[in-house]
């Protein structure tokens, strides 16, 4: 399909406001002046928010639902992100919208050209939209050779308004959801009966093709197979450094494309927008990035005993 006008696309930050956020939203404003904004953030940051002197975008407020606290394990933020979110889509003026997290920065000079990768999904396939959705790679994982299922990355998710909806509309959950791996042993780091990337996805998965997925880190055949056909279906994968994504807490997110993950190179379909030249360096940097994300742990803990033999 042919690109979409910049015009005809909004980008919502959602998340906590803070002075990270002030400069991605001024640097956006910078290289785009027109640009539809919007910001979705909690009650609390209203002040922080008006005192900024934001002009030209659409802010939006909810109240903060939490982030349940387990004791030995990493916090789960999905209530946020599918509160804020939510909240931040009612704003949405446009028929195209591009969702991140509220302390990423991307480039939107790259979001025209990255609107054509999101085709028609044909009939017969394991549609989850009507469109493709673009994601990025970071922690989006091949089921073929990761044990988690149905899991895109959720920093950004470009696509139609409504098929960008039907993701953030999953249930908010509650109760047993964030307990559930309580209490195992080995424990994976996160207590949610389902990591945030999958539930997401998941929830789809489960209205629209009739499948059950029991909890993340299930392992079975059939649910990896379907989960690399739904995720090559519904989504291109693009790599970062093609959306311009930036992040001041993240640094050095090339090192995350570790070879697990699902990403131009496996997904296809940014290679075959691009072809020719750029295509080859999309591959050739790809694989790259993976290689040097196998690496790189061996390298550095040959670097710290170097540092220890001298000092």
């Amino acid at each position: 399909m042919s690109p979409v006008p910049l015009d005809h696309v909004t980008v919502l930050l959602q998340g906590n406001y803070n002075d990270e956020t002030a400069r991605i939203i001024g640097r956006l404003r910078a290289l785009t002046p027109t640009l539809s904004i919007v910001l979705s953030c909690w009650e609390s940051n209203r002040a922080a928010v008006a005192a900024s002197g934001q002009a030209g975008i659409t802010a939006v407020f909810s109240e903060d639902p939490g982030a349940p606290a387990i004791p030995g394990f990493k916090g789960d933020n999905i209530r946020r992100q599918i509160v804020s979110t939510r909240a931040g889509l009612e704003q949405v003026r446009t028929p195209w919208v591009v969702k991140i997290r509220s302390d990423i920065a991307i480039d939107p000079a790259r979001l025209p050209e990255l609107t054509s990768l999101c085709t028609a999904i044909p009939a017969g396939a394991p549609a989850l939209f009507g469109h493709k959705v673009v994601a990025t790679s970071l922690t989006t994982l091949d089921a073929r050779r990761a044990d988690l299922y149905f899991h895109v990355c959720d920093w950004v998710y470009l696509g139609r308004v409504e098929d960008v909806r039907a993701i953030f509309s999953a249930p908010l959950p509650d109760g047993e959801f964030f307990t559930h791996f309580q209490g195992a042993s080995p424990a994976p780091e996160i207590c949610s009966r389902y990591r945030s990337e999958t539930y997401l996805i998941y929830h789809l998965v489960h209205d629209k093709l009739g499948v059950s997925y029991p909890f993340s880190g299930h392992r079975d055949p059939e649910l990896a197979r379907l989960s690399h056909a739904v995720l090559k279906t519904n989504f291109a994968i693009v790599n970062p450094w093609n959306l311009g994504l930036r992040s001041s807490k993240h640094r050095k997110l090339y090192l995350w494309l570790r070879p697990d993950r699902h990403t131009e190179l496996t997904c296809g379909s940014y290679l075959a927008r691009v072809g020719g030249a750029r295509a080859a360096l999309a591959a050739g940097r790809d694989l790259a990035s993976r290689a040097a994300s196998a690496t790189a742990p061996a390298l550095i803990s040959l670097r710290n005993r170097v540092r220890a033999w001298r000092a």
